[in-house]
C-alpha cells in the first residue's frame, strides 16, 4: 500500500493535477491581489480628488469673505464646513498664520496651536494629499491664499486640514476580495 502511494506521487496524473492546481489558483490569487489593488488606488485616488476640488472652492469663500478674522459671524461658511465634514465622513480645521486653530468641525480642537509637516508645507504654498492605508484616512491640506496685487504672487493667510475616513473604501475592497 505504501508502495503504491509512493508510485502514485511519481506517476504522471500527480505531476499533470499539481500543475492544472499550479496554473489555476496562483493566477487566481494573482489576478484577485491585482483587482483588489487597482479598485483601492483608483477609489482614493476619486475621493481626494473629490474633496480637493469641494476643500478649494471652499477655501476662496473663506478668505473672500474675510472668515479667519471673524470665524463667528460667518455662518453660511461654518455650514458648508459642517457639509463638507458630514458629506465626507471627516474632520475639516481652519487653522491661520499663527498656526491656531480658528474652526475645527469635531469641536475639539478649537483654540490650540497645529504644528505638522503638512500644515507647514501648506502654509508655504503646497497642496498636500496623503493617504494612509494603514490607519484608513485621507489627509489634505490646501494653503488659504490670496493674489497680492503689486507683485502678482499669492499671501498665505491660513490652511485648510481635512481628514476623511477611507472606511467605506475598505469595505468595498473586502467584498471586492470575497467575490473575486
Amino acid at each position: 500500500r505504501f508502495k503504491n502511494v509512493i508510485n502514485f506521487f511519481k506517476s504522471l496524473k500527480f505531476r499533470l493535477i499539481l500543475f492544472l492546481i499550479l496554473f489555476g489558483i496562483v493566477p487566481g490569487i494573482v489576478l484577485k491581489v491585482g483587482i483588489v489593488k487597482t479598485y483601492e488606488d483608483r477609489s482614493v485616488s476619486i475621493k481626494t480628488s473629490e474633496i480637493l476640488s469641494q476643500a478649494k472652492i471652499l477655501a476662496n469663500q473663506i478668505v473672500s469673505n474675510d472668515y479667519l478674522n471673524n470665524a463667528e459671524s460667518e455662518s453660511a461658511i461654518n455650514v458648508q464646513l459642517e457639509q463638507l465634514s458630514t458629506i465626507y465622513d471627516g474632520r475639516v480645521m481652519i487653522i491661520d498664520e499663527e498656526f491656531h486653530i480658528i474652526k475645527d468641525t469635531y469641536n475639539l480642537d478649537t483654540g490650540k496651536t497645529i504644528i505638522s509637516e503638512e500644515v507647514i508645507k501648506s502654509y508655504y504654498g503646497q497642496e498636500i494629499k496623503k493617504y494612509d492605508a494603514e490607519n484608513r484616512y485621507i489627509e489634505l491640506t490646501v494653503p488659504l491664499s490670496r493674489p497680492v496685487e503689486q507683485t502678482g504672487a499669492t499671501e498665505v493667510l491660513g490652511v485648510m486640514l481635512v481628514s476623511v475616513s477611507t472606511d467605506s473604501i475598505n469595505l468595498n475592497m473586502e467584498y471586492l476580495a470575497r467575490n473575486a
